[in-house]
């Protein structure tokens, strides 16, 4: 499959991540827009969390699917991202400390950037609820609660839940390529056409 190349770059901001382990749902919502879909992906010692955005409240899985989404913690918490087309805010944590950056796209004639389509786990839906779908994977039996509502046949073509990664690349002075960045961008389904089909 070709990539395609885009003319952009990534605007990289340090931001202050003092009261993120105070109120983490709360720090990602005071957070600048990240595109018109705002989706929500933690890694914690006990699980994955997703989430979304929604009327300015972070709704995260736990709170639909406790069963297997634990609760956004920072004691817990390795690292969070808030994503769309048009930024990430990511945290991390570092010893005892959490740090934070937001990833912003920038217009560029010089730098370039692509696109990496990542397959989710997923073949099979065994719960919708409150605009989260809990999906298992047939084979594995991993479990986990993405923000979407898909219906019954939306798994039925392999594994089509996607991430996509915004990769920005930069050139050395022999001309080399390497990857310098990479993002989160946007979480969807493909269709059993092979195009994007969102459900939500």
């Amino acid at each position: 499959m070709e990539r395609e190349i885009k003319r952009i770059t990534c605007q990289v901001e340090q931001l202050n991540a003092t009261e993120f382990a105070v109120n983490p749902a709360g720090w990602f919502q005071k957070q600048p827009d990240v595109g018109d879909e705002a989706w929500f992906l933690a890694h914690a010692d006990d699980g994955v969390i997703w989430g979304r955005l929604q009327d300015g409240q972070l709704v995260t899985s736990d709170t639909v699917f406790s069963e297997v989404s634990p609760p956004l913690r920072a004691i817990t918490l390795q690292q969070a991202r808030l994503f769309g087309e048009k930024a990430e805010v990511r945290v991390w944590r570092e010893g005892n400390r959490f740090q934070a950056c937001r990833l912003e796209d920038q217009s560029s004639e010089k730098c370039e950037a692509f696109d990496e389509q990542h397959i989710l786990w997923g073949t099979q839906v065994e719960q919708r609820k409150d605009g989260f779908t809990l999906v298992a994977d047939g084979r594995q039996g991993l479990r986990h609660a993405v923000p979407l509502t898909l219906t019954d046949s939306a798994l039925n073509d392999g594994h089509p839940l996607r991430l996509t990664v915004r990769h920005y690349l930069t050139y050395d002075e022999y001309g080399q390529t390497r990857i310098v960045l990479s993002r989160l961008v946007a979480l969807w389904v493909r269709s059993s056409q092979g195009g994007q089909q969102n459900e939500s």
